[in-house]
Parts: structure tokens; C-alpha cells; sequence
């Protein structure tokens, strides 16, 4: 680096925050969208001294209101007020960093970054004591962090004291990523992330040269989704999108996945991950079409198993096949069980895969090819594919997990040979750990992630709704049979511990290692009821702690919410309120920290019209404005006008309107009528005596 600074891992794992997005006038308007030039601070981290962002003298709330690690701030106001622009003008900040951190870095199987033009805007963060930023000013782009600044791009006069660079080598990307955070984005909506909303952006492509051109067809957004780079671009957005698509079936095979490590974990430590149910059991059946399916034979129309199996087991002993397993200690052979050929097939393609897709493995990117297993190596390819095994075996990563799962599988498979499953091969999770004859039990997330099968055996999650007051539980049901709303939650809680524990399974000190995480919500509520949304933010960090990810890494949280139920469980200092695209003042409204729903959906989502809905309330208007015309233009209203109010459910307002109504039309009630003949009987009776 020209300015050396080497910081520890211990140092930033230290409260951290977003604190500020900084707006430039300059900024294009069609990427602020609605928002006014300016500062907008998420919470009381930094204030504004003589126009320049500085640390606030005085914390508020205490560094661990939230929690050790902790952070948590909301963005509220109207649809149309500004609180996806806020964010996407994060993620666009973000992103012409990212593309100048990862430009050198060989990223095969990721998608190209792209600089977006237009963008003028600053994004400031805290770690501890220490002030980061992030700024961005169309082509020239900026990182400071305490003393430490460095850009990229094109020079700014305004920024003459920073450190230009023409690329990051992985050293100082290394010292960068300790410094920096890493963003995990969620957004459920069906509307958000539509990548044809973005093409009017112009974005620009960085050539090996150094040079830059403007790619036309280029969409900056559809290259932040899930990414096969080894975590090397801080930001993801969720769930993956296929030009705007979700594909959803994709999206429950990876949340059952995610899901069955933490379910597993949460009975054996007797908690539960999704409150009021627990773990029933894990169902794995045998799909080795998922494997053929993987090289250029198996997508063929008349693609046949056996006929693939065949070719396999018959490879010339120094193909890449053979070389490969001999390597990891295995081999094929013509009398082994099905499922063990297709676990020898998997670890050769997995191999080959890891080569042609992470930057750790680029010295082996000649092997990417997997449809090349059958082909005969020669000595120095035969040497270097040895090597490649022994590299995997030594990465305890995310990267190599199914590798360490197959391996485990084949070796489970070997000691059940002797009594092999029946002929679908299929089994439950139970009786797959009885047969891995494990010599100790099973603990943490990671421990029970490398024991699970490997990715050709389908697996179906059923769980048990707990009776908490009878402490006895229902009948099992499937995962795919709950609610919508209960399945949202536990999507949304999966991605986050799953991207979590990802990157800090990243434990080689040559590659970046993130230990802050930023994690943005957007619309959280979606398809939640109330009772959710006032769980959420509670389940969320104690989920957290629960997994003590927190002692890893800390943690800030944004969420954006039209939730009353959610922010009620945030301190107004931590609030950004917004209202057409402008920061309206904190002072404007009550803290709504514990406060009553109905003053907080009044104020904080600017219910100016009140808290029932449009029909009811045109209704109610169109009801008292008949009441106040003249009796005889009403006369032929008068059964609609009773038949409405008898409707009403706020009692003082149908109290009301039933005056105004007796009032009109020169009647009484039904209780002053019965009164009033009470007491003619009562003269009556009187009168006879």
C-alpha cells in the first residue's frame, strides 16, 4: 500500500453503524429519483458541524441497546417518499466501489460489475471511534476510513489528499475488507429489482487495458445477486432474480437446505429457531438425474442414466475422472451401489467446477471444462489435478463444503454396503448420522452442515406445531405446508444466517474477510401478520444472539417498513422519517419506542386522513354529508343512511351519527323510545289507581 496500515480482524469486529447518505445536487436525477439534495442520517452516530459529517460527542442510544454488536435503524414514510431510492442509491455507491476492489480479480463465474454514470452521493459508516466514507462523484470514487484514504477513477480537485490507485492487489484488498462491511440485501417484493427498470442507466465497462467503454445493454442490478466469487464483492441482493424472475422453486430448495442446519441445531439445543415449532425430521431421497444433469450428455433430450453410468465407470485410469478420484482415495467400479458412482461422478464435477469459478483457485482454471472428465492428462496436468485435491482438502470453506459431504456420504455408503437401504436408496436423517458411527456428537451450524448429505439426495423438512400450554405436539406437517407468511419469515431469517455463516467460514488470511455485515430489509412486513411484524426485529437479533454470530462480527440492521409493529421497537433517534423524498424532523413526532400502534401509524406514516380505510371513510363523509341537507332532498336516503351507520364500528363516531340521524329525521332512538314508554305505562299506571 503507499500509505501502510495494517489493521486486525479484533479491531473492527466493533459496533458498527450506516450512519449517513450524503445526496449531491450533481447527483442525476433520474437515480435520486424524488430525493431533495442533502444529508439523511439514519441515526445520532455523526451530526453536522460546519457542513462536514463528524462523530456525535454524545452516544445515543448505548452502544448495546440492541444488543452486543448490534445496530438497528428504520427508514418509514409513505409509498413514494423515498425509502427504496435511499437504498438504491446505497447499493449504487456500493457497487462502483466493489467494481474498483474486484476489476483485477478473476471472477469467471460471476457476473461483470459495471460503473453506473451519474452517481454523486456519500455514504458514511462507523466502526467503534472510527469515521468511514465512501463518496462517489461520478467517475471518481473514494474510500477513507480514520487517516486512511485511498480512490480510483478520475481525480477530483475536491479531493486532493487522497491516494489514487489504478487497481487493488489482494493484500490491500485484504486490509480494505476489514475496514469496509458487507451489505446482504433483501427484497421479497414482486415489483422491486425488475431489471428493466434500470436499463435507461448508462453503465461503463472497465477493459483489462484499463480503459473504459459504455455498454449498452449492460444492467448494473442483475450483477449483485448471488455471485460465485468467494464473497469477494461486498454486497448481495435477495432473493436471485433471472432478469427481474424469481425463480421460486430454486428459492425453496435453497431455503430447505439452509433451513435443515439451523432446525437441527435449534432441537439440539432445545430452542426454537421458528417459534411454535420444532424439528420432526428430515426425509432424503436419491435424485441422481440432478447430477447428469450437470454435464453437456445429461441435458440431451434422449440422455439415459445407465448409458451415462457406463461411460463413467469405464474411463481410462489416466482421464481426469480417475486421476481425481485417486486423489480424494476412491475409485469406480462396476459392482458398487449406484448412489456411489454417482457421489465419484459429483466429486470429479465439483472439482473441475471449483476450478473454473473462484479467484482462489485460478492457478487450476485450465481444468474448468467439466465435460472433459474422460479426457487422458498428461504428466504435468496429471501432477497439477493432484495438487488441485490437495488444495481443496486444505480449504475448510463454504467453496469446498459439498466436497467434504460426498466424501463423507461414500464413506457412510461403504460401511452400510454390507446391508444396503432399500432399492430407492432412500433415508432419513437420523439413520444417515447413526450411520456415520460419529465418534462425538454434533455442535454448531458448521459442525452439522458438513455431516448432511450431498447435494443429489432431495431432502423434505417436516415439522411439529408445539402446544405450549399442553406441552404436547400435533401431527407433523411438511415445511411446504405452512403458511405463506410463516414460510416468508423463515426465507428471510435462513438468508441471512446462511450468507453469515458463509462469510465467516472464510478463514485464510490471503483472501478478504468481512467481519461487518450490513443487513438491509426492505418491505419486511410482506405477507406477515401483525403478530410477526411485532415479533420480527425481537426473533431476528435473537437469532443472532442465539447463534452467537455477534461474537464473530457486528452487525448493523436498515429496515425499511410501513410496519407500526416494527418500529415501535426502535428509539426515534434511530428513525429516518421521510415525506416526499425530504427529511421531516424527529422533533415533528412522538418516540415511538412501546408506544400506542394507533399514534404511530398517524404520525410516522403520515395517516393524515386517519386509521381506517378510504371506502369506510368516504362512506362515513358521504353519510354526514346527507345528515346536514335540507330533510326533504334525504327522505328517500333515510334507509341507506340507518343501514350505513348500524355498520360503523367505532362506537363514538356511530353515536354520532346516530344523533345526527334521530336529529333529522324527528326520531329516537331505540333506548329513548323504550324509555319513553316506560314512563307513559308508568303515568298510565298511576292514573288507574
Amino acid at each position: 500500500m503507499k500509505e501502510t496500515m495494517k489493521v486486525s480482524i479484533k479491531d473492527t469486529n466493533q459496533q458498527f453503524s450506516i450512519a449517513v447518505l450524503y445526496v449531491d445536487g450533481d447527483c442525476d436525477t433520474h437515480i435520486r429519483k424524488n430525493l431533495d439534495p442533502g444529508h439523511y442520517f439514519f441515526n445520532k452516530r455523526c451530526e453536522l458541524k460546519n457542513g462536514e459529517v463528524s462523530l456525535s460527542e454524545i452516544r445515543e442510544p448505548e452502544a448495546n441497546f440492541f444488543g452486543s454488536n448490534i445496530s438497528v435503524q428504520a427508514i418509514v414514510g409513505k409509498n413514494g417518499s423515498g425509502k427504496s431510492s435511499i437504498l438504491e442509491l446505497i447499493y449504487r455507491i456500493i457497487n462502483n466501489f466493489a467494481l474498483h476492489l474486484v476489476k483485477n480479480h478473476k471472477r469467471r463465474a460471476a457476473e461483470v460489475i459495471y460503473h453506473i454514470e451519474g452517481v454523486h452521493a456519500d455514504l458514511y459508516f462507523v466502526k467503534g471511534t472510527t469515521l468511514g466514507k465512501l463518496i462517489c462523484r461520478g467517475r471518481f470514487i473514494g474510500f477513507c476510513f480514520g487517516k486512511y484514504k485511498i480512490a480510483f477513477g478520475t481525480e477530483n480537485s475536491e479531493f486532493k489528499d487522497y491516494s489514487f490507485y489504478d487497481s487493488i492487489k489482494n493484500e490491500e484488498l485484504i486490509e480494505i475488507a476489514k475496514m469496509f462491511f458487507y451489505s446482504i440485501v433483501t427484497n421479497y417484493s414482486l415489483q422491486s429489482f425488475i431489471d428493466f427498470d434500470y436499463k435507461t442507466e448508462s453503465s461503463r465497462e472497465f477493459k483489462g487495458n484499463g480503459k473504459t467503454s459504455l455498454a449498452p445493454s449492460a444492467i448494473w442490478i442483475n450483477s449483485l445477486f448471488h455471485k460465485n466469487d468467494g464473497y469477494l464483492t461486498p454486497i448481495v441482493l435477495n432473493p436471485y432474480r433471472d432478469i427481474g424472475t424469481i425463480d421460486l422453486r430454486k428459492e425453496y430448495n435453497l431455503t430447505n437446505s439452509r433451513l435443515s442446519s439451523i432446525l437441527i441445531e435449534s432441537r439440539r439445543c432445545k430452542k426454537e429457531f421458528i417459534e411454535g415449532y420444532q424439528l420432526h425430521s428430515i426425509e432424503y431421497t436419491y435424485e441422481p438425474l440432478i447430477i447428469m444433469k450437470k454435464f453437456a450428455y445429461g441435458k440431451q433430450k434422449k440422455a439415459n442414466l445407465e448409458d451415462f453410468l457406463k461411460s463413467f465407470v469405464s474411463v481410462d485410469s489416466n482421464s481426469f475422472a480417475s486421476i481425481i478420484l485417486n486423489a480424494y482415495g476412491w475409485k469406480t467400479s462396476p459392482t458398487q451401489l449406484e448412489p456411489e458412482t454417482i457421489a465419484c461422478i459429483y466429486l470429479v464435477y465439483k472439482t473441475l467446477s471449483i476450478a473454473s469459478k473462484y479467484p482462489s483457485f485460478e492457478k487450476y482454471e485450465r481444468f474448468g471444462n467439466v465435460n472433459r472428465f474422460n479426457k487422458l492428462v498428461d504428466k504435468k496436468d496429471k501432477n497439477d489435478l493432484i495438487e488441485l485435491v490437495r488444495e481443496i482438502q486444505k480449504q475448510k470453506s463454504h467453496i469446498t463444503l459439498k466436497i467434504r459431504q460426498t466424501i463423507k456420504y461414500l464413506q457412510w455408503s461403504y460401511k452400510t454396503s454390507a446391508n444396503p437401504p432399500q432399492l430407492s436408496f432412500d433415508f432419513s436423517y437420523e439413520e444417515y448420522i447413526k450411520g456415520l458411527n460419529l465418534d462425538k456428537l454434533l455442535k454448531g451450524l458448521d459442525d452439522i452442515t458438513e455431516h448432511l448429505p450431498p447435494p443429489f439426495f432431495s431432502f423434505n423438512i417436516k415439522l411439529e406445531k408445539v402446544d405450549m400450554e399442553k406441552g404436547k405436539s400435533n401431527e407433523p406437517i411438511l415445511f411446504q405446508r405452512m403458511s405463506s407468511g410463516e414460510r416468508q419469515f423463515i426465507y428471510t431469517m435462513s438468508t441471512f444466517v446462511y450468507h453469515i455463516k458463509n462469510i465467516l467460514s472464510i478463514q485464510q488470511s490471503n483472501r478478504a474477510r468481512y467481519r461487518s455485515v450490513n443487513l438491509i430489509l426492505d418491505e419486511v412486513e410482506l405477507c406477515f401478520h401483525p403478530e410477526y411484524q411485532r415479533l420480527f426485529l425481537d426473533n431476528l437479533i435473537r437469532t443472532i444472539q442465539r447463534l452467537k454470530l455477534n461474537t464473530h462480527c457486528s452487525f448493523n440492521i436498515i429496515i425499511a417498513t410501513h410496519s407500526p409493529f416494527v418500529l415501535s421497537d426502535i428509539p426515534m433517534c434511530n428513525i429516518l422519517h421521510l415525506k416526499n423524498g425530504s427529511v421531516q424532523s424527529n422533533e415533528m413526532f412522538k418516540n415511538p419506542f412501546g408506544a400506542n400502534i394507533n399514534d404511530i401509524l398517524y404520525q410516522s406514516f403520515f395517516l393524515e386522513k386517519g386509521f381506517i380505510g378510504e371506502f369506510a371513510r368516504t362512506k362515513i363523509l358521504k353519510v354526514m354529508g346527507l345528515l346536514n341537507k335540507p330533510l326533504e332532498k334525504i327522505i328517500n336516503e333515510k334507509d341507506t343512511i340507518k343501514e350505513c351507520i348500524s355498520f360503523i364500528g367505532e362506537p363514538i363516531i356511530q353515536k354520532q351519527l346516530q344523533s345526527l340521524y334521530y336529529e333529522k329525521f324527528n326520531e329516537m332512538d331505540e333506548k329513548d323510545a323504550e324509555i319513553k314508554y316506560l314512563r307513559n305505562e308508568l303515568e298510565r299506571y298511576k292514573k288507574e289507581k
